[in-house]
């Protein structure tokens, strides 16, 4: 991802494995252009981290964007799921890696408004969740289409997973 934009896609507590990606970024300026940040919550009271993102929004080499699907009394920000952002984000789709983390649903519908923006699947990254129960591939609880999740993840290149992400577990 060094020398490319970076669009982070965030939903919920999705933010939290994201992080250290944002950091390395930040210690790291130099390696990166520009630097999008979505983040999206259920309503204003969800937003972790908030502190760090009020610290976020103050600095000039930072596009952060946040949203929530419904708005309280105190919310003066955007109202929406967070794919409605990425259109506000400026990005070189041919020189672009994003990284998504959430619910899945959000994460499968970010991939494709990111491609609808042209950005090749390969270039999506997806943080996968699944209920696993030894952790090191063993059991086989969370394998899905041969890619076993604990082992061979979480994290995949969105082309090699998007029929995956699509699925329930089981």
């Amino acid at each position: 991802a060094e020398g490319k934009d970076i669009v982070v896609v965030a939903g919920g507590i999705g933010l939290a494995p994201l992080r250290p990606i944002v950091y390395h970024m930040l210690n790291n300026r130099e390696r990166y252009k520009r630097i999008s940040i979505l983040y999206g919550t259920r309503m204003p009271s969800d937003i972790i981290f908030l502190k760090e993102l009020e610290s976020l929004r103050g600095r000039f080499d930072v596009d952060l964007y946040v949203t929530v699907d419904r708005a309280d009394k105190t919310w003066m920000g955007n109202v929406g799921v967070v794919t409605t952002l990425i259109k506000k984000t400026n990005f070189d789709p041919s020189n672009t890696t994003a990284f998504l983390c959430g619910p899945e649903i959000m994460m499968r519908y970010t991939a494709i408004a990111l491609q609808q923006q042209e950005l090749a699947p390969e270039n999506i990254y997806v943080s996968l969740e699944r209920n696993m129960k030894c952790g090191v591939g063993l059991c086989g609880h969370c394998q899905y289409t041969g890619k076993i999740i604990c082992k061979d993840g979480p994290v995949f290149n969105y082309d090699s997973v998007k029929d995956l992400i699509k699925k329930r577990e089981i």
